[in-house]
């Protein structure tokens, strides 16, 4: 395994998506994360602009950011070794996420038949 790789992304202000709807990166951050990422090795190799959920009631745009850098040769067996252990860890802190994200759709649904059963009850 020559070559490593890490995605990030970087998102717009919550606040602002959802007060205003609309958002903005900016660019100081952007750049905050970009010298940070080459600070330890890494450069840029593909950047896309996608629309996430948040919140469930709005779309934030966030930058996804593909960086790699070259594992020094020493490294390489020992990293080839380790991808299959990134891919398992990868794919339990993804189902977590997801159970957390259904979970709190759950609660909004549980919350608004509670608050229209207050409504219908003081009528």
């Amino acid at each position: 395994m020559e070559y490593e790789y890490k995605v990030i992304d970087v998102a717009d202000g919550s606040i602002s998506s959802v007060l205003l709807g609309e958002g903005r990166i900016e660019t100081a951050v952007l750049q905050a994360y970009l010298n940070a990422m080459a600070a330890e090795g890494w450069r840029l190799v593909f950047m896309e602009k996608v629309m996430q959920r948040h919140l469930v009631v709005s779309d934030r745009e966030t930058l996804m950011i593909t960086f790699e850098r070259r594992v020094p040769e020493e490294a390489r067996v020992d990293r080839a070794a380790k991808v299959i252990d990134d891919i398992i860890d990868a794919e339990a802190a993804a189902s977590r996420q997801g159970g957390k994200a259904a979970a709190g759709v759950a609660a909004v649904g549980v919350g608004a038949a509670i608050l229209t059963a207050l409504g219908d009850s003081d009528a």
